[in-house]
């Protein structure tokens, strides 16, 4: 269990980052940004994801933590994280590898909106469906097994 302590540990190390870049957004949107950047519609993208992210990463180290404090949460949390039933869904649904070209997508997207909104558009599409595509498979083999 001690092994899985730091694995948790690391995480919520890792967890920093985009909480970082998400604070550096927003006061780079505060007090450096000029107006003509602000009114850029990949500006308010890319600030809007900023946020976003830096939510999400503070609200699973604050998840974390609480389950570093309890053993028993952390025993729940490790028996849910080995469960062979939910990795047979993951790699039906094509997680983890969905989710990391779906984020290449929308970096490849953000990257292309600086030179056509078109191909931003069709990106960012194209990689929401991937992601929602996978969320309603992994929903229907819940069910299903």
């Amino acid at each position: 269990m001690d092994h899985y302590k730091k694995a948790i540990r690391t995480r919520i190390l890792l967890l920093a980052v985009p909480m970082l870049f998400s604070a550096a957004q927003g006061i780079y949107d505060v007090f450096f940004a000029g107006p003509e950047i602000k009114d850029s519609f990949i500006f308010g993208f890319q600030s809007g994801v900023a946020t976003a992210c830096g939510l999400l990463a503070a609200i699973l180290v604050i998840r974390y933590r609480a389950i570093l404090h309890d053993e028993k949460r952390l025993q729940l949390e490790f028996n849910k994280e080995n469960d062979e039933r939910r990795k047979a869904i993951r790699a039906k649904a094509g997680l983890p590898m969905i989710l990391f070209t779906s984020v290449l997508m929308i970096i490849a997207g953000t990257i292309a909106a600086y030179f056509n909104a078109a191909v931003f558009i069709a990106l960012i599409a194209a990689a929401l469906c991937q992601l929602t595509i996978s969320v309603v498979v992994k929903l229907v083999y819940m069910r299903r097994m």
